[in-house]
């Protein structure tokens, strides 16, 4: 009859289930010493794209709706332009020779939105965007959800 040791377990390796058995790093940046803290005390500095990336859910920024498009020669374009400036983050960019006009409200400034979009909203070249980006059916059932807001403000 065999006697059974310490070293005849039914364990692969005994020696590396001692060892395995202390408490180990999840991943391979919990074992760097802390050199750099997780965490700014102040994240003001970044843009809200960046915080977000970031630091998800620390800085709360608001459900904005917005328009892009293009400059045009018209009746309404002084109009358009006045109403895309009380924008808090309207900008514009050159893309290919054409100027772009961006202007993206929150719910305070829907009743504005409502009125960029009744003069630019036919025009080709316009595109309907939810906080910042393009979505299916942005024109169709995000704008008229976006507008029930007008309600509340009168």
């Amino acid at each position: 009859m065999r006697r059974r040791t310490p070293l005849l377990k039914k364990v692969a390796c005994p020696i590396l289930a001692a060892a395995m058995g202390r408490d180990r790093a999840k991943n391979f940046a919990d074992r760097l010493p802390p050199l750099v803290p997780r965490e700014e005390a102040d994240i003001s500095h970044l843009s809200d794209e960046m915080a977000d990336i970031l630091y998800p859910g620390r800085r709360p920024r608001p459900f904005r709706m917005g328009l892009s498009f293009e400059a045009f020669d018209g009746a309404g374009h002084a109009r358009a332009l006045e109403l895309a400036r009380r924008s808090p983050v309207y900008r514009e960019t050159a893309e290919g020779g054409r100027v772009v006009h961006h202007a993206a409200f929150d719910a305070a400034g829907a009743g504005t939105l409502h009125e960029l979009f009744d003069v630019v909203g036919g025009r080709p070249g316009t595109e309907v965007r939810v906080d910042g980006r393009q979505v299916p059916y942005a024109r169709e059932v995000w704008l008229p959800l976006f507008w029930l807001f007008v309600g509340d403000q009168s």
